[in-house]
């Protein structure tokens, strides 16, 4: 499975992740049809990050007992 995704960006923010490039590239066609001498960018994801070092572990301490 792909984690690879395309984005249209014009001047507001980049909001809608495509499947496919051809798809992104369908979408900027059609908004730059609608808006005339604005620029419309295919952006394409070339990498991704992720932190997943979070564990679990036990403290040395006396158990709670309120009786």
């Amino acid at each position: 499975m792909s984690d690879a995704f395309w984005m249209v960006k014009g001047n507001g923010p980049a909001t809608f992740q495509h499947d496919t490039r051809e798809q992104a590239e369908r979408e900027a066609e059609r908004l730059a049809r609608q808006n005339p001498g604005r620029k419309f960018y295919v952006l394409e994801t070339v990498c991704g990050f992720v932190k997943d070092d979070v564990r679990k572990f036990g403290l040395d301490v006396e158990p709670y007992n309120p009786f």
